[in-house]
Parts: structure tokens; sequence; C-alpha cells
């Protein structure tokens, strides 16, 4: 074979290599060992529930589906906008990855904010461990928040239910400012009925499954 061929092979090879590379970096989804992983679009390295650490990817389960539902329902009104790593929640709440077999728990990133949803897709013999674990997070809560009455009002008014293997946290309300006047009474009721709407889709898709 001439030099000229041995070359323009060479080019060849370059090109098909840099052209592979670029399909799987551009690429929406994929399947890895027979989980589906979701684009995540920013490369950040603290990406939860990730396949490698700095990876784009994350492993999209029955729980981020149920949060995107209830995401879409309320719209600006959902204010939780920062997820739990496993040993963040683990801390927070003792409930270790042992416990479940899928999670997502997002609080909201400000300190003047209590807004939160935990969904745990508890293992069969841990649903009561884990719902118990998420009432004594509840009660700390309480005591953190005593002396303020608008995020006293929404853990009061937040729900913890169990549904199939799903232990729900729901913890909503948005702003509530302006019902601060009118009493802790009428803040807790106008969560509680934010906190049923969530609950109450969740639970339509998941005994639909």
């Amino acid at each position: 074979m001439g030099m000229k061929a041995k070359t323009a092979l060479g080019i060849f090879a370059v090109v098909i290599f840099i052209l592979a590379g670029c399909s799987d970096n551009h690429a929406e989804g994929r399947k890895i060992d027979g989980q589906a992983y979701q684009n995540e679009g920013n490369g950040e390295d603290n990406a939860v529930n990730t396949l490698q650490v700095g990876t784009k990817y994350k492993i999209v389960g029955p729980t981020d589906e149920l949060r995107d539902m209830v995401t879409v329902m309320m719209g600006e009104a959902y204010w939780p906008d920062t997820l739990l790593a496993e040993e963040e929640l683990a801390e927070r709440t003792g409930i270790s990855k042992d416990m479940y077999e899928s999670y997502l728990a997002e609080y909201q990133h400000t300190e003047a904010g209590v807004d939160m949803m935990i969904l745990v897709e508890a293992k069969k013999d841990d649903v009561d461990m884990v719902e118990k674990c998420l009432n004594d997070y509840r009660e700390v809560l309480l005591k953190i928040y005593e002396q303020q009455p608008q995020n006293r009002a929404k853990v009061s008014a937040s729900r913890i239910e169990v549904i199939d293997n799903y232990v729900c946290f729901v913890q909503l309300g948005a702003d509530i400012s302006n019902l601060e006047v009118m009493g802790e009474d009428a803040m807790i009721s106008y969560c509680q009925q934010e906190n049923e709407k969530a609950l109450d889709l969740m639970e339509k898709k998941i005994l639909s499954n």
C-alpha cells in the first residue's frame, strides 16, 4: 500500500472515531445494565443517584416519575429545588440505602423555606422503619421551627402516608405569607390541601401500576 493510501486510511479512521464519540455525547438517554438513564444536561459532579462521579446521567426510577407528576400539577407552587444525596438522606432522617429500592428527596434550599418532598420506595420488610424514621424527622422539624409561624404551620400540615411499599413525606404550601394575619389554623389548612393534592395524584399513579 502506498504512503498516500495509508495516510488517507488513517485520516478516515480518526474521523470515524470522532463521529462515534460525538454520537455518544449527544445521546438524550441510554440503557446500561437494563436500567434507564436520563441526560441531566449539565455534567455536574454532585448529581444525585448518578452512575459514576461526574456523569451527566442519573437513574430514572418510579420516584422520579411521581415527583415529575407533582411538579407539573403544582407549577410555580412547587418550591423544593435541591436534591438530597443518599448520605444526606441518611444523615437527616436515618433512612439508609439498604432500606429502599429507590428514593427521591428534594427540599427548598433557602434558610427561610421548608417546602420538601421525600418519596421512598421501601423494601418490603423496611416499610414500617422508613415510616418511623420520617415521623421522627418530622418531630425534629417541629422543634426546629417552633418559633417561626409560617414554617411551623407547614411542618404541622405535612403528611406522611404509606401507599403500597412507598412512604411519602409531603411538606408543601409555597407562599403563605398572606395567610399569616388569619392565624396558624388558616395556614395549616391551606398547606394540608396542597399536600393532599400531591398525595392523591401519587396514590392514583402507584395503585394503577
